[in-house]
């Protein structure tokens, strides 16, 4: 009797189980609040969100491309449920910086595809036109954060700076990480550096990189793209999320440098072709996701959160409906993703914060 009496409670937990896994278990949702994961004794976030949407919706309603979308500028920048409602009144603009230098570092295997589309590309060209100083910095696509460490750090160090400039560098993705790993590798060096800007960051890794690192490699390996070495072929055991978070754990950031983050993540309607699969592994942690990361793993710890950008890992920087050749235009979504306003908010954000308290919030 008491054998029958487990076998059908074994049964019973089993058909629950069984029809769990048939739905998702989580729903795209935005009813929940900032969320991060970091190692424990990690120094704390700081909440730039109300702030950063005040800037970047009003250069929006400024910029007669966008005029007719201003309105709507949640439609770019998602609102989770612990940020303040809409603005009212939008306050005045930070002054467009005069000393400021920006050097961007693309993410995996953004050496390789560089000819074809770099990270804000276009929205550099738009920013020089308003006297900005912005470059990017080309590291190894295909090597590890500690190779392409040195590659950023012999580029700081034969940058020449006057003694009033700040030096501001934006990472997207892996790009992200290659910079940390700077800070740490390069102590003397980051001393130079001002600002640190996570765009998509992998800060944390992927799952996807620890599920299917092989798939990764041998892609990576077969992949022939005109200027694109192999460097240490290191660049995906860079982005396994146990390398990652062990690596934060034990090499705490400079305390001289501020730091800012830019999470990007979108719903599965929102998401393009080539990334659809990642997403939809994501989605049985969080559907949270941009299709390579989660939106809880994009946060430098210690650093501002500016805010959750409604556009997928590609897109958010990428001009993916312009001028993509590695892939038929024709499998990209138009969504026309601001990323010029997107890049100038962040600058804005930046400056104003470093004026202010020495990089503190109010």
């Amino acid at each position: 009797m008491y054998y029958t009496r487990y076998f059908r409670l074994v049964i019973f937990q089993t058909i629950i189980l069984i029809g769990c896994a048939a739905a998702d278990l989580q729903k795209f949702s935005l009813e929940t609040p900032a969320q991060v994961l970091h190692p424990v004794g990690m120094p704390s976030n700081k909440d730039g969100r109300v702030r950063f949407r005040e800037i970047f919706c009003q250069l929006l309603s400024q910029t007669p491309e966008y005029q007719d979308k201003a309105g709507n500028c949640g439609n770019y920048l998602t609102r989770l449920s612990d940020e303040p409602g809409p603005v009212e009144q939008f306050g005045q603009l930070p002054a467009d910086p005069i000393n400021l230098k920006v050097l961007i570092v693309p993410g995996l295997l953004g050496e390789c595809i560089g000819d074809t589309a770099f990270p804000f590309e276009k929205a550099m060209k738009d920013l020089h036109t308003r006297g900005y100083q912005i470059e990017p910095l080309i590291v190894s696509g295909r090597s590890s954060s500690d190779h392409n460490a040195r590659q950023i750090a012999e580029a700081v160090a034969n940058l020449a700076l006057e003694k009033e400039d700040l030096l501001l560098l934006i990472g997207h993705s892996k790009g992200a990480v290659d910079i940390l790993h700077f800070l740490v590798n390069f102590p003397g060096l980051a001393n130079r550096i001002d600002a640190v800007v996570s765009v998509a960051g992998a800060i944390n890794g992927s799952p996807l990189s620890n599920q299917v690192p092989d798939m990764f490699s041998k892609l990576a390996a077969k992949l022939q793209f005109k200027g694109c070495d192999p460097g240490d072929s290191g660049a995906f055991r860079s982005l396994k999320r146990p390398v990652r978070l062990t690596w934060l754990a034990n090499n705490p950031l400079p305390t001289s440098v501020s730091y800012y983050s830019v999470v990007s993540f979108t719903n599965r309607e929102s998401i393009n072709s080539p990334l659809l699969g990642g997403y939809d592994l994501l989605k049985g942690i969080d559907p949270r996701n941009d299709g390579l990361l989660l939106f809880s793993d994009q946060i430098i710890p210690g650093s501002i959160l500016l805010g959750y950008v409604n556009a997928d890992h590609w897109e958010v920087v990428l001009p993916l409906e312009d001028n993509n050749s590695i892939f038929p235009k024709s499998i990209f979504k138009q969504n026309g993703f601001p990323r010029e306003i997107l890049l100038h908010a962040i600058i804005l954000f930046v400056t104003e914060n470093l004026d202010s308290s020495s990089g503190s919030l109010d």
